[in-house]
């Protein structure tokens, strides 16, 4: 027999003892039960009225005698406060999740007080890693800019955690450029953030490489044409300020459904439209047909909203496509 084999249902080895002695024994008294078990009789006494305030033991002859009571029945009576018990724990821990925030303030303030306002962080990995880090703990919101194609290394890793603290709760803007727009892949991407409650812009305009976190920290590319060579991790009140401008300019100027902006070849029609007067000079320096060339041009009238093409030249610049 497995020795305080009753512990899963919350009695200790000497409780257990108690109750299969008065199993074996019914109708002892506390002066058998303390000699039968090696204890004296203050202890017995405390133990038997533990177990009776549990209802496995109960008493006969008035209070001169103790039996337990039939084992179905008492199983079921511990079984019972047991997980009650574990209830209750259970929603205690539950509740204890806004710990996070003030063990989360403790963190930060102690990395605030080792790390300079300005961190360097080297190689696609750790930025990567360092994103993901600092989205972990952020609260509440992200803004992101992606200016350029997103590398096939990151987007898999990129694409996992945006959705897992979407699925958090994290807000997210997020604005990404035309030229990434292009890859298949990225446009799906940018769907399914949408799709998920991130708001999401495209642009053709300049776009610098930032992320923003809760509006206290800041990552930007070193290199804003190459992230593979690091970035800067920014906590400086004032540039974040300036940041966080910049975005906000970023954000007003894009368009709020990807499907609004012009493909690559549409760009390259506007652009050559604004300088070349010719239909036959403009799909000459492209190397399309003419007949492609103005139906380019004819698309891009009607998407623009424009009566001829000096006009959808100028709506074209107010919305940043060329």
């Amino acid at each position: 027999m497995k020795a305080n084999a009753l512990a899963v249902l919350g009695l200790s080895a000497r409780e257990e003892t108690v109750y299969r002695l008065l199993l074996r024994s019914p109708g002892i008294g506390l002066a058998a039960i303390a000699h039968l078990c090696g204890t004296d009789q203050d202890d017995a006494a405390a133990t038997v009225d533990r177990l009776r305030d549990l209802g496995v033991v109960r008493a006969t002859s008035g209070l001169s005698a103790f039996s337990g009571v039939d084992p179905t029945t008492a199983v079921d009576r511990l079984a019972r406060l047991r997980i009650h018990g574990l209830q209750g724990e259970i929603r205690q821990v539950a509740a204890s999740r806004h710990l996070i925030d003030t063990l989360t303030e403790d963190q930060q303030a102690g990395r605030h007080a080792a790390v300079s306002e300005l961190q360097q962080v080297e190689g696609l990995d750790q930025v990567i890693a360092s994103v993901d880090e600092l989205s972990f703990f952020a609260r509440e919101e992200r803004l992101t800019t992606h200016p350029g194609p997103i590398l096939t290394a990151a987007l898999d890793a990129i694409r996992t955690s945006d959705l897992q603290y979407l699925r958090r709760g994290l807000r997210m803007r997020t604005i990404v450029h035309t030229s990434a727009l292009d890859c298949p892949r990225v446009d799906h991407f940018a769907s399914e953030l949408a799709e998920q409650g991130a708001q999401v812009r495209g642009t053709a305009g300049p776009l610098e490489r930032m992320v923003i976190f809760d509006r206290r920290t800041a990552l930007v590319a070193a290199d804003p044409r190459d992230i593979t060579r690091g970035a800067l991790i920014v906590r400086q009140p004032g540039l974040l300020s300036h940041l966080l401008d910049l975005f906000e300019r970023y954000w007003s100027r894009s368009c709020t459904l990807a499907q609004e902006l012009p493909s690559t070849a549409e760009r390259e029609v506007l652009q050559v439209m604004a300088r070349v007067d010719k239909d036959e000079a403009g799909a000459r320096e492209l190397g399309v047909s003419l007949r492609t060339y103005r139906g380019h041009i004819a698309s891009l009238l009607r998407r623009l909203g424009a009566p001829n093409r000096f006009q959808a030249a100028l709506t074209a610049r107010d919305r940043r496509w060329i």
